[in-house]
């Protein structure tokens, strides 16, 4: 059975994914940073488990851990427990994140705006990728983040959004690099699954806004499509990001 622990999971792609994992037989640990909801989702998952007759879904397990990834001693209470109680820990799914102000024009932001985006999505991630890397080593296992697009767009231009998710695909590619230079076992990479209705965007609806459900199972089918994708930032699309000649590449 595979040990997933999932960030951001008591709610929208987050819990999405984790539903999902569950009813492929996954021991998922839910991460959340209120743990009422948190355990609410633990409690929801395990009924899902109870009253399946599927063999696969039946020998499923859930876990709560409580996590705040914008506050450092919080991860560290949060992987310390998952290194000790969870040393099966194959994948770790970087869920959680904040847009910040999608609809602010870059200067009107100030400091203290964007350090809370950039804490969370990126120093944050950071911390728990970190602190769970010795972990994922001794099982070979794989690191995947949630992400977006960084180039900006008449459509789409949420700066400090998006320059915290720029962090974030730079660390997915140069761990990617320094794990295979290394010849370290661990597989790192992050997906971009389009425009998704959540509470991220007061759940916008459109031709082209994927449903959470929808979002999870496009993110988890790249764990399983046989490619290689250690260093990947994957478009929703299935291309790779290529920031060295600001494109796309197959």
């Amino acid at each position: 059975m595979k040990t997933i622990f999932i960030t951001g999971a008591n709610k929208g792609i987050g819990y999405a994914m984790a539903l999902e994992l569950v009813l492929k037989g996954s021991h998922v640990i839910i991460g959340a940073r209120d743990e009422s909801r948190g355990k609410q989702a633990v409690k929801e998952l395990e009924a899902l488990i109870q009253s399946s007759n599927d063999p696969k879904t039946k020998t499923s397990k859930v876990d709560f851990v409580q996590i705040d990834i914008s506050n450092k001693a919080s991860i560290k209470q949060a992987t310390d427990t998952i290194n000790s109680k969870f040393g099966s820990l194959s994948l770790l799914i970087n869920n959680a994140g904040i847009p910040g102000d999608m609809h602010k024009v870059g200067w009107e932001f100030d400091t203290e705006e964007l350090q809370t985006t950039y804490n969370t999505n990126f120093l944050g991630t950071f911390e728990v990728s970190k602190l769970l890397l010795n972990t994922l080593k001794q099982n070979k296992g794989t690191i995947l983040s949630v992400s977006i697009p960084i180039e900006p767009a008449s459509f789409f231009n949420a700066f400090a959004y998006q320059t915290s998710k720029s962090a974030l695909n730079v660390m997915t590619k140069s761990w990617g690099l320094s794990f295979k230079t290394q010849n370290i076992p661990v597989t790192i990479m992050a997906v971009m699954p389009g425009a998704v209705s959540t509470d991220l965007n007061n759940h916008v609806k459109g031709d082209f806004v994927k449903q959470p459900e929808e979002a999870a199972k496009l993110i988890l089918s790249f764990l399983d499509d046989k490619i290689d994708h250690n260093g990947h930032v994957i478009n929703f699309d299935g291309r790779i990001a290529n920031y060295m000649d600001n494109n796309t590449v197959k």
